[in-house]
């Protein structure tokens, strides 16, 4: 294999756009003696005269020619991947890989990504359904760039920043009998076909109502764990059971579907929400500040005065308190 390097394309292209040494080497801020050494170089690599020469000009040979094309082809690369780099570490252009924790509806992020793309237009954003249940162990591999997460894990290549606060609600059809009740208590849930987002246990995260209805010795006829947000909500509208779903994930099917939303006790608190990452960039950090503008004004008003977190980007429901 020949031993040729970037220099000697650059040399060759150089002294023909130039056409004398001289020129050649003030482009290259080469003396013209290096110039010429690197040129001889060259050629006894080769073994054949890359150019003759005419007076002060030099001519290339059939050789030269040849050499020329994969030059020009290389060294026109090599500009398209300097752009190319310096666009990747500006966060102008690349793949932003993300998921969410738990949830697997994604109604909030077309908004987002509207929104970011008037910022950082050369960024495709990639949800990656399947770190939905273990984000961090993703995130840890280098498979997600940005996980949104509420539990977090103890390591110091992960930087957390707060992006949200939400709230549990209790999801019902509007014929259950629960119906009419102002509120769900945990006792409410006794007997009742229970609809819950998958959890998987190596994640070490425990659904806050199954701990509660474990304190109060509450037994749900069944807990089904589904895999699919949509799936949750379809079995509540046919009122197959009930759910226990964030307010700002259930939000848009309140006004779509055959369900209601109830307030909880007052244990059941808001949970602080994070934007988890192992790595800063522009692109990220443009992300993120999009990601707290969207969520920045988190209140749904319910008809009695009180307030349920919300995304501010959603339309205002009233949710029925009878």
């Amino acid at each position: 294999m020949m031993n040729i390097a970037l220099h000697h394309f650059r040399l060759v292209n150089t002294i023909v756009k130039e056409g004398t040494l001289t020129k050649a080497a003030e482009t290259l801020h080469l003396t013209q003696s290096a110039l010429s050494h690197q040129l001889k170089e060259l050629e006894k690599e080769l073994d054949i005269p890359v150019f003759y020469r005419k007076g002060k000009k030099l001519q290339l040979s059939n050789e030269g020619q040849r050499f020329l094309i994969s030059a020009e082809k290389i060294l026109s690369e090599l500009t398209l991947l300097e752009a190319d780099i310096k666009h990747y570490k500006q966060g102008e252009t690349g793949t932003l890989k993300i998921s969410t924790q738990c949830y697997t509806a994604y109604h909030w992020l077309p908004r987002i990504i509207k929104y970011y793309k008037g910022i950082c237009p050369g960024i495709d954003i990639h949800v990656v359904s399947g770190a939905t249940y273990l984000p961090l162990e993703y995130l840890l591999r280098g498979e997600l760039d940005v996980a949104i997460i509420r539990n977090k894990l103890d390591n110091p290549n992960i930087q957390y920043e707060p992006i949200f606060e939400d709230q549990l609600l209790a999801i019902i059809s509007n014929e259950h009998t629960l119906a009419k009740k102002r509120s769900i208590k945990i006792t409410d849930l006794e007997g009742e076909e229970l609809f819950l987002p998958f959890n998987d246990p190596a994640s070490g995260n425990i659904p806050v109502i199954e701990t509660l209805m474990k304190q109060q010795q509450v037994k749900a006829k069944h807990i089904h764990r589904i895999h699919y947000t949509d799936a949750i909500i379809e079995m509540v509208d046919a009122n197959l059971g009930v759910s226990v779903l964030a307010d700002w994930i259930v939000q848009p099917f309140l006004e779509t579907k055959n369900i209601l939303a109830k307030r909880l006790p007052p244990e059941v608190a808001t949970r602080t929400w994070y934007a988890a990452t192992c790595r800063k960039s522009p692109a990220i950090n443009n992300f993120l500040d999009c990601l707290k503008l969207h969520f920045s004004d988190m209140h749904v008003s319910l008809n009695d005065k009180e307030a349920i977190h919300q995304p501010a980007s959603a339309r205002q429901v009233l949710l029925a308190v009878s």
